[in-house]
């Protein structure tokens, strides 16, 4: 029996190290934007819904 090579593991699994940087990207993204503007929303429509307003 062949042994697969990392390559071909990423791929059977569906994920890649390209994939997992975009979406650290894109939640570090968010949390930038929460902790720096005083009010606002961040949406994903049907997954998650995000508000707030500080004093």
């Amino acid at each position: 029996m062949k042994e697969l090579t990392l390559n071909e593991q990423y791929q059977l699994t569906g994920g890649s190290a390209v994939a997992t940087i975009i979406i650290y990207v894109l939640l570090g993204a968010g949390i930038y934007k929460i902790i720096k503007s005083k009010s606002g929303r961040i949406s994903i429509p049907k997954i998650v819904s995000i508000e707030w307003k500080s004093n």
